[in-house]
C-alpha cells in the first residue's frame, strides 16, 4: 500500500499559504512538475498574452486538471489524505496541495493534480468519498488549468477548446502582472 509525503514544513509550523503532497518520498514529482509543466505552461500563456493574440493555445493547461475539496481546515485535508490512502492510493503518483490563498477564509481546500480526462473521472468520485466520510458538508469539483489564470480570461472552462478565444481582454494587462509576479520576473 501506498503512502503519502507531506512537504516537512507542515510539521514544522513553517507551511505557508499552501502545503504540497504527493506520494513519491522527497516531493520527486511536485518538485519535478513545477519546472516540466507548470512554469512552461504558465510562460506559454504569458507569452501569447504578450503577443496581443486574441485566441489562446492552451497546451497542457487543457489536459491538466484540478479535483478541489473544501474542507473545514488543515486537519480535516490530512483527514482526507489518509482516507485516501487506506482506501485508493495503492501503487499510483498522485499530487497536490492543501491550504488557502486566503489567510483570512477559515476553510481550506486540498486540490489534487491530475492528467487525463479518465483519471480525473476516477479520481474525483475517489476523493469525494473520502472527503464524505471526513466531512459530510463538504463539497468536491473540478475545472481544467489553474483557475486563478485562465478561468476569468477565458471564461467557463467547460466550453474550452484547445485554442480559446479571450473573452475578457480587459484583464490582460492585470494578468500579465500576476504572471510576472508569480514568476519573479522583473517588471
Amino acid at each position: 500500500m501506498g503512502r503519502f509525503y507531506v512537504d516537512r514544513r507542515f510539521f514544522q509550523g513553517k507551511a505557508a499559504k499552501w502545503v504540497s503532497f504527493e506520494s513519491t518520498a522527497a516531493l520527486e514529482n511536485t518538485k519535478k512538475d513545477i519546472y516540466g509543466k507548470c512554469v512552461p505552461c504558465i510562460t506559454n500563456l504569458y507569452e501569447q498574452l504578450k503577443e496581443g493574440r486574441s485566441q489562446i493555445r492552451l497546451g497542457q493547461a487543457f489536459t491538466c486538471w484540478k479535483i478541489v475539496a473544501v474542507m473545514d481546515d488543515e486537519q480535516q485535508c490530512m483527514e482526507v489524505l489518509e482516507a485516501f490512502e487506506k482506501r485508493f492510493l495503492g501503487s499510483r503518483q498522485l499530487k497536490g496541495r492543501f491550504g488557502s490563498a486566503d489567510a483570512a477564509k477559515t476553510t481550506r481546500v486540498i486540490v489534487f493534480n491530475v492528467e487525463g480526462e479518465k483519471e480525473r473521472k476516477r479520481l474525483f468520485q475517489e476523493i469525494g468519498a473520502c472527503a464524505e466520510a471526513v466531512n459530510a458538508g463538504s463539497t468536491v469539483s473540478y475545472h481544467r488549468a489553474c483557475a486563478e489564470l485562465y478561468h476569468d480570461l477565458l471564461g467557463d472552462w467547460r466550453y474550452w477548446k484547445e485554442t480559446e478565444m479571450v473573452k475578457r481582454p480587459e484583464l490582460v494587462n492585470v494578468l500579465l502582472e500576476k504572471i510576472r509576479k508569480m514568476l519573479y520576473w522583473e517588471t
